[in-house]
């Protein structure tokens, strides 16, 4: 055990329950899921509270700026810091997908970087089947189109051939000015036959 560690146990044990309460209260500012005063925050603790919510708010204001109190909130503080930061990590881990955590792990056994065990190869095969990275089924969505539609498609190429040729170009037709190669996009076939 660190000498750190032990010396904030220490203190811990010196503090009474009292101010635990109550600097964990004023560190979270919530109680029950409801926001909490200072003065709420006393009275929660276990403080008694005085005659006067003003009175009360001096005793708690008092308490709040004694040295072993404030400790606890920094303390009280830092441990809802960290348990946010676990919160965010995990967060960000849900965000990644599937597939990406299944290739960052092989990148990492493929270089050297970590040792795999059959079991974490295991999972990561079965993780890998269940997000559809080992798919051996191949479909491809060709878009059907009417041969009328081919036809005006043609009509509209065969128009920049003759202001390619006759040089006249518009704004929505590029060539290649290197090569003079002309981009046409493909046309699949619909499987009606073209008149």
């Amino acid at each position: 055990m660190g000498l750190l560690r032990a010396y904030v146990l220490d203190f811990m044990a010196m503090a009474t329950q009292k101010q635990q309460k109550f600097a964990k209260l004023v560190a979270c500012g919530m109680n029950d899921g409801q926001p909490i005063t200072i003065v709420d925050s006393y009275s929660a603790a276990g403080y008694q509270v005085l005659g006067s919510r003003k009175a009360t708010q001096v005793e708690a204001c008092r308490l709040l700026a004694s040295d072993t109190v404030q400790s606890l909130v920094e303390q009280e503080r830092e441990l809802l810091r960290k348990s946010e930061e676990k919160v965010r990590k995990s967060q960000e881990i849900l965000v990644i997908s599937d597939s990406e955590r299944v290739l960052d792990k092989l990148r990492k056994w493929v270089d050297g970087i970590e040792e795999a065990s059959t079991s974490q190869i295991r999972s990561t095969e079965l993780l890998a089947k269940i997000s559809g990275m080992l798919r051996t089924d191949i479909s491809i969505e060709t878009k059907q189109r009417s041969s009328a539609e081919i036809e005006v498609l043609l009509a509209k190429k065969l128009e920049k051939f003759a202001a390619l040729s006759s040089g006249n170009l518009g704004s929505d037709f590029e060539a290649d000015t290197d090569t003079g190669e002309i981009e046409i996009e493909d046309i699949p076939y619909s499987g009606e036959p073209v008149h």
